[in-house]
C-alpha cells in the first residue's frame, strides 16, 4: 500500500495539485468513476451512499491505473459535493433565457417574472417541449430543448466524457439524474420567484425533498406508460442525441464468433473428400 505523495501543504481544501504525478492521474481516475456513480446512482447521496461510491471508486481507480494507494477521501468527495453546483452554474444562464426571465427593476417586469416561476412550476410545464398554462394544452413531456441541451453540456460534452466513457451506467440515460436535472431547473426557476433574480444555493438538506418528489414522479409515469414503454424511450433517445453532440462514434453491438454445426459437418466432410478450398483455388 502506497500513501500519496503531497507536493504542498495548506490549510485549506486539498486539491488534486498538491500531490505528485502519480497520485494527481490515479486520483483524477478515482474522481471521473466517482462522478459518474454518483450522478447515476446517488446524485443526494446521504454518508453510506458516498462511504459505498467511495470504496468502488477507489477500487476501480487502483485496477485501471495498477497501483495502490492508501486512502485519502476528502478530495474525492469534495469533488463530488460540487456537482449540484456545478450542474445549476450551467442551467441559470439557460433557464433564463429558454423561458424568458428579464432582469429589470420596472414593476410590470417583476410580475411577469414571477407569474412565469409559477406558471412554469405548475404540473411540470417547464419539462414540457410544448408548454402551456392549461393541462390539456401541454405536449412532449421531458422533452423540452433545455433538458437535452444540460444533459450535453454535463456529460456529454466530448467523447471522453462520462455518459460517453460510462455506456454501462448512462444508456439509457437514468432516472435519477434525470430527477437530479428535472430538481436543479426547478432550483433555477425558484430564483425567480419573487420576480427579481435571488441567488438560491442548490444544497441537498434544501432540494432533496424536490429531488425524491421528481424521482417519484418519473417511476408513477414509467409505471403508468409501461406497456408502451415510453420512459424507456424517452431515457435512450436522451443518451442516443447526447452521444451523437459529443462527436462520439455509434456503439457497435460486439457479435461473438461462432461456426454452427452445419458448417463444421461441411468442413469434416470437405476434408475427407479432399475438396478443401485451397485445392478448389489452385
Amino acid at each position: 500500500m502506497v500513501k500519496a505523495q503531497k507536493l504542498t501543504e495548506n490549510n485549506g481544501r486539498p486539491h488534486a495539485r498538491d500531490y505528485d504525478d502519480t497520485t494527481q492521474e490515479f486520483m483524477a481516475t478515482v474522481i471521473r468513476e466517482y462522478h459518474a456513480h454518483l450522478c447515476t446512482q446517488a446524485p443526494m447521496p446521504d454518508h453510506v451512499q458516498e462511504t459505498v461510491l467511495l470504496t468502488a471508486s477507489w477500487a476501480k481507480g487502483c485496477q485501471v491505473t495498477n497501483m495502490n494507494l492508501s486512502r485519502s477521501p476528502p478530495l474525492v468527495t469534495i469533488q463530488g459535493s460540487q456537482i449540484p453546483g456545478q450542474l445549476k452554474t450551467k442551467l441559470r444562464p439557460l433557464v433564463e433565457a429558454m423561458y424568458g426571465f428579464h432582469s429589470s427593476q420596472s414593476k410590470s417586469a417583476i410580475k411577469k417574472n414571477h407569474t412565469l416561476a409559477e406558471d412554469l412550476k405548475e404540473g411540470m410545464n417547464f419539462a414540457f417541449k410544448h408548454m402551456a398554462a392549461q393541462e390539456d394544452g401541454r405536449r412532449g413531456f421531458l422533452k423540452a430543448p433545455l433538458i437535452q441541451k444540460i444533459m450535453n453540456m454535463m456529460w456529454f460534452a466530448n467523447k471522453h466524457d462520462n455518459g460517453v466513457t460510462n455506456p454501462d451506467l448512462f444508456k439509457p440515460f437514468p432516472h435519477l439524474a434525470l430527477a437530479l436535472v428535472l430538481t436543479s431547473i426547478e432550483c433555477c426557476i425558484d430564483e425567480w420567484a419573487t420576480g427579481m433574480h435571488m441567488d438560491i444555493p442548490f444544497t441537498i438538506q434544501e432540494y432533496r425533498g424536490v429531488f425524491e418528489s421528481h424521482l417519484n414522479c418519473l417511476r408513477e409515469f414509467e409505471e403508468a406508460t409501461k406497456q408502451y414503454g415510453v420512459l424507456p424511450g424517452i431515457c435512450n433517445k436522451i443518451y442516443e442525441a447526447g452521444r451523437i453532440h459529443s462527436g462520439a462514434a455509434p456503439l457497435v453491438t460486439q457479435s461473438l464468433a461462432s461456426v454452427s454445426a452445419r458448417v463444421i459437418a461441411d468442413a469434416i466432410k470437405e476434408y475427407q473428400e479432399g475438396s478443401t478450398t485451397d485445392d478448389e483455388s489452385e
